[in-house]
């Protein structure tokens, strides 16, 4: 095995000199590339072929492998997922009820400091002198609520915390693209699928005009094998 490789080692030695140094200025130098891409086509399978044997098995022992980690794996994963979905649920409600003993709180405080204002304006109502009406009505002003924070429960937990992260679905693509003028933000999250758009070239021959897309013809060169 080893001396095939090293056969095959010198077959290969110096062909990317010759394509480098290469120049093709007359029909029989095209035909002299063509002979001679044919032995590199014919190189290139030894060289492919002695390696199938040795990649094929250490394949089969990889797949192995990956199949033993996968027994292991897929019951962390699927416990990881089912876990995390109760852990989240139990938060989302511990986050509610904070949120909402917030707002109850909150509201609680903005109307006693209404109240309280608004006591301090009617008192400076009955006051008799402008000053001291003034001095009453700049203390009412002054009064304001208190910032209520309440902490959710889910919050006290250390080892684990909550992440947001802000996702993007098309609802209507038709809108999508007619927004996508040059330059616009809708025109950046359309993406060509190139594999579509060759095949359909290639099943229409550029034959079916489509808006914004051009068709041509892309040479390249086929070497047959030395045996046919």
């Amino acid at each position: 095995m080893e001396q095939q490789i090293e056969v095959v080692k010198k077959e290969a030695a110096g062909l990317m000199a010759w394509a480098n140094n290469l120049v093709v200025a007359t029909a029989d130098d095209y035909k002299g590339v063509v002979a001679r891409l044919q032995d590199i086509k014919a190189i290139r399978k030894k060289w492919t072929d002695y390696w199938l044997p040795l990649k094929t098995t250490a394949h089969e022992s990889w797949k192995g492998i990956v199949a033993k980690e996968k027994e292991g794996t897929d019951v962390c994963d699927a416990a990881k997922r089912t876990a995390k979905i109760k852990a989240l649920t139990w938060k989302q409600e511990a986050d509610r009820k904070a949120a909402e003993e917030q707002r109850k709180l909150q509201a609680e405080a903005d109307e006693r400091a209404r109240k309280e204002r608004e006591r301090l304006e009617k008192e400076a109502a009955k006051l008799k002198t402008p000053e001291k009406q003034a001095e009453r009505l700049e203390q009412a002003a002054a009064v304001e609520a208190p910032v209520v924070t309440v902490q959710s429960a889910a919050a006290e937990i250390t080892g684990a915390s909550g992440r947001k992260t802000w996702k993007a679905e098309v609802v209507d693509k038709a809108a999508l693209i007619a927004a996508a003028v040059p330059g616009s933000v809708a025109e950046s999250l359309l993406e060509v699928n190139q594999e579509a758009a060759d095949s359909f070239a290639k099943s229409t021959k550029g034959s079916v005009a489509v808006p914004g897309v051009k068709f041509h013809i892309e040479e390249g060169l086929s070497i047959r094998g030395t045996n046919g």
